[in-house]
């Protein structure tokens, strides 16, 4: 779910973790980009904590209230953060201000501001014992009860920066030799910087503490994977993003000799590395280098700590059962009577994927595919057979078909092709068949095996993440159209037709794009889902999860709007100065 704080202030913290960012602007070098434009003075934030004193003799729990003070450090914002803010937020930020220079301006400091003293806040909760947090700064922490939690989510983001840099380099380098770059696109709801989405990690409990410290697999080293040309390319790639790196910190006035004399030491380790190994084996070590924490891995630290205020503001609210099922009986009961009345109102809920509860009929089931697609030659060659003078469906059909026993796929590693693994259409098939045809009879395993698959082999970027899966129409209404590609529904109406909910149907189904491999992934029934109903057979997710959602989510919001009233506007104004006369030249001419 995504909470105010989120919203209005992380984009201020993450905006710097982008190292390959686009400039709103042209800065005038002879700009005085030392200015200060804000200060934020040091102040004493005290927290009152409850200490266990554990048992009296009698048995009974006993504690007292501690006063734990934390005192901040005084900062000052330069011209410089502003500038490199409004770059890296150019595109929301021109969406949201369009030319009114001096309200973005503001915002940006204002958002600068408001990130140091947050940042204040979840500090003084560290102290105090009531947020769990490492000792020291990321590059040279130590970890407290051997409890890597906090510290291995900020290290997996560095290294998404990381692989999001590494993936810009490698683009901007096919473009300078005209070359197709590497698409991005994916499911919304899938954070990615790879080609194709990488499943998600499932998320641990709460009270479930990571004790190994978290290392990015062999998979992700650049320059090690794929065929002797993306070997090249991806190693000439990371040679850049480490030019990079200290390109951002040369000339920086802001260093101090503390700074350089690591950054002399990431040097040598860098170095030492590429000699000895080689330059793909930089990668596990740049993580954790201090290059890498001063130009981005600060502000990932500072974002997690921005997250962990949220868990903090949101621990002690709680959505009773009775809500969640208010809410379930309040949507129920409106379902039941406009879809009694309006089935039409019911087929434009299905097509919209919102959430059903009530079903006055069996006309909607669910597929899964995976997509093995035509190559742009093979594409261009269907084409301009189909353009053909006199040419029939059959003979399309046929052509189509000839065009699919020469597609060549790949597994997924780690988001990307591993081109060192080319794979037939008929030898993915017979990989699906070992894995899917002995859970043909456990329809939990078989959704979730399939879901893996997915992200083993599709290209299709709306199958990713998708637990339903695509929604089908069995029988269309007189006049309305397909929603998909007549082979794909005629294929998908066939498996509801002749097999069970957790079968794949082994038949290749051929498209203009390429070859679809189809599971059947569940039915509707007419009547009601209970509240406690699985959305999927994989089990995933109830109904009742998908109803508590917005309520937790409002009250969040309306916790982090109360802290934000009493806590963060206060010491905006007590402890803060901005200085508009050193940053006015920004916005006027």
């Amino acid at each position: 779910m995504f909470k105010r704080i989120g919203l209005i202030i992380l984009s201020a913290v993450l905006a710097a973790t982008t190292l390959c960012g686009c400039a709103f602007f042209t800065h005038d070098t002879e700009r005085d980009l030392q200015q200060v434009v804000a200060t934020v003075s040091s102040y004493d934030i005290t927290k009152t904590v409850v200490v266990d004193d554990g048992e009296d003799e009698d048995g009974f729990p006993q504690t007292h209230t501690e006063q734990v003070t934390y005192t901040t450090k005084s900062v000052d914002i330069y011209k410089y953060d502003l500038v490199q803010y409004i770059n890296n937020n150019a595109n929301s930020l021109a969406n949201q201000f369009g030319s009114n220079y001096e309200g973005l301006y503001k915002y940006g400091v204002r958002m600068l501001v408001n990130v140091e003293l947050i940042t204040n806040d979840v500090d003084a909760l560290i102290k105090a014992g009531e947020i769990k947090w490492y000792e020291g700064k990321f590059d040279e922490a130590t970890v407290i009860d051997n409890d890597y939690t906090q510290y291995n989510t900020v290290k997996k983001n560095i290294y998404s920066v990381i692989d999001s840099t590494l993936l810009s380099i490698k683009n901007d380098m096919l473009e300078d030799r005209n070359q197709p770059t590497v698409s991005t696109d994916g499911d919304s709801d899938i954070s990615t910087e790879t080609t194709y989405p990488v499943k998600p990690e499932e998320k641990n409990d709460e009270d479930v503490v990571e004790t190994e410290e978290w290392e990015p697999s062999y998979a992700r080293y650049p320059g090690v994977w794929g065929d002797d040309d993306n070997q090249s390319l991806e190693k000439e790639a990371m040679r850049r993003f480490i030019q990079l790196l200290e390109s951002r910190v040369k000339d920086d006035f802001r260093l101090t000799k503390e700074d350089k004399e690591k950054f002399e030491a990431d040097r040598k380790l860098i170095d030492d590395i590429t000699d000895k190994q080689g330059i793909s084996y930089v990668y596990p070590a740049i993580g954790q280098t201090h290059l890498m924490y001063y130009v981005s891995g600060k502000q990932i630290e500072r974002s997690q700590k921005i997250t962990a205020l949220q868990d903090y503001l949101s621990k002690n609210i709680e959505v009773t059962d009775a809500e969640v099922m208010s809410a379930y009986t309040a949507l129920l009961n409106e379902q039941t009577s406009t879809y009694s009345k309006d089935i039409s109102a019911f087929d434009s809920a299905m097509s919209g994927n919102s959430t059903v509860l009530f079903y006055p009929n069996d006309n909607y089931f669910y597929v899964k595919h995976i997509l093995l697609p035509f190559s742009d030659k093979q594409k261009d060659e269907l084409t301009a057979y189909k353009n053909r003078v006199n040419v029939t469906k059959a003979q399309i059909e046929a052509f189509r078909a000839q065009l699919a026993e020469s597609i060549v796929a790949y597994p997924h590693v780690a988001g990307e092709d591993d081109k060192s693994r080319p794979m037939t259409v008929a030898q993915i098939m017979n990989e699906i068949k070992a894995k899917m045809l002995p859970l043909a009879v456990n329809t939990r395993e078989a959704d979730l095996a399939f879901d893996d698959l997915i992200y083993l082999y599709n290209t299709d970027p709306g199958a990713f993440g998708n637990n339903k899966g695509y929604v089908v129409k069995y029988k269309l209404d007189e006049g309305e159209s397909e929603t998909y590609m007549q082979e794909f529904v005629d294929a998908a109406r066939y498996m509801r037709e002749n097999l069970s909910v957790g079968e794949v149907y082994y038949e290749p189904i051929i498209t203009d794009y390429g070859v679809h491999i189809m599971y059947f992934a569940s039915t509707t029934k007419p009547g009601v889902a209970t509240i406690n109903d699985y959305t999927t057979p994989g089990e995933l997710q109830t109904y009742y999860d998908i109803l508590k959602e917005p309520i937790e989510t409002a009250r969040n919001n309306a916790a982090y709007g109360k802290w934000q009233s009493e806590v963060l506007m206060y010491n905006y104004n007590a402890h803060t100065k901005t200085f508009d006369s050193t940053f006015s030249d920004l916005w006027k001419k």
